[in-house]
């Protein structure tokens, strides 16, 4: 089995079965529009795909989600907002360009590991929740990015080995952090990433594990040091009157299913990185974990003025959010 099919099945196990396609009925009701910025072979692309079946199998066939990929994601927060599309999945550093609280789940230095992560989603799930409500939008559900790590041709020993190196990154913090140490990143989506690869103009990327996997970007990129720097989320949000639109039965089944993938996502994650090492380490990638000493010193240093600047564009109330999260870590 080939790596990409490996972690396709991986992603698939347990989710998109035969119940799932049998549950369809011959013509479905009412069809619901669905963004996702990810490829079907990316992590996300996948899980979009295992939401769009379960709420078929969890309608019975009553209501379908017709996927595209013709939107960014950073277009969603007003496409959703305006009726353009129903439902949207995108990267919280994305709709954290209009709404700046998004952007809690990827600052650095905050979770290290997936437990953190869903603590600090719990904590900040009511807040996400009043923002969409200020674009007409419900939150359907959120899933945790396998930790952020950097790919890179040469191996990183500290932050002086980035200084004017052109990196990929996915969001304005994790661009700030990289401009403090000398580098020069670019924001890019996942489908302008691509085509750069064979090139060799990008000599590095921040993203995780199972994206580097998923890319086959250990074929550009071979070093892959386990930063654990952030794990952002990817946010589910739907239009309201588009929700208010469908009859109880499939509001109850739109939001059964969410639960479920919910649920389903954040317990799979954990396997989805041990794989996605393996797959890695097989193909010649080289894994660098722990990250060294200095190049985490270098970054943590770095993130300070993100998470500062993170203050300031939020209220006073957000920032308690992030004390309240921050009081609850075990100590390090």
């Amino acid at each position: 089995m080939t790596s990409s099919s490996r972690i396709s099945a991986l992603l698939s196990a347990g989710l998109a079965t035969a119940g799932l396609i049998s549950a369809l009925s011959a013509h479905a009701q009412t069809t619901l529009s669905m963004s996702s910025d990810y490829e079907p072979d990316t992590m996300m692309g996948q899980r979009a795909a295992e939401f769009s079946q379960r709420v078929a199998s969890q309608s019975e066939g009553d209501l379908t989600l017709t996927l595209r990929s013709d939107i960014r994601s950073a277009s969603h927060l007003q496409a959703t907002a305006g009726g353009v599309i129903d439902i949207a999945a995108t990267l919280s550093g994305a709709l954290a360009e209009e709404a700046p609280f998004f952007g809690i789940s990827s600052l650095p230095a905050i979770a290290y590991d997936l437990d953190e992560a869903h603590r600090l989603y719990v904590v900040a799930k009511p807040r996400y929740e009043e923002l969409l409500a200020e674009y007409n939008q419900i939150l359907l559900y959120a899933l945790p990015w396998t930790p952020s790590g950097l790919w890179s041709k040469a191996p990183i020993a500290d932050g002086d080995d980035l200084k004017d190196m052109p990196i990929r990154t996915y969001d304005r913090n994790t661009q700030r952090v990289l401009l403090n140490l000398g580098a020069a990143p670019q924001v890019m989506s996942w489908g302008e990433l691509k085509p750069l690869l064979p090139g060799g103009s990008i000599h590095g990327a921040l993203t995780s594990a199972m994206g580097g996997v998923s890319a086959e970007l250990y074929r550009y990129m071979p070093h892959f040091t386990t930063l654990n720097y952030a794990m952002p989320l990817n946010i589910i949000h739907m239009n309201r009157d588009s929700f208010d639109d469908l009859t109880e039965a499939q509001q109850q089944a739109l939001i059964d299913a969410a639960h479920a993938a919910e649920s389903a996502g954040w317990t799979a994650t954990h396997s989805v990185l041990d794989e996605a090492y393996a797959i890695l380490q097989e193909n010649g990638a080289k894994l660098i974990t722990p990250a060294p000493p200095e190049l985490q010193d270098a970054l943590e240093e770095a993130s300070q003025h993100v998470v500062e600047s993170w203050k300031q564009k939020v209220t006073s109330e957000d920032r308690e959010l992030l004390t309240q999260y921050l009081e609850s870590r075990p100590e390090r």
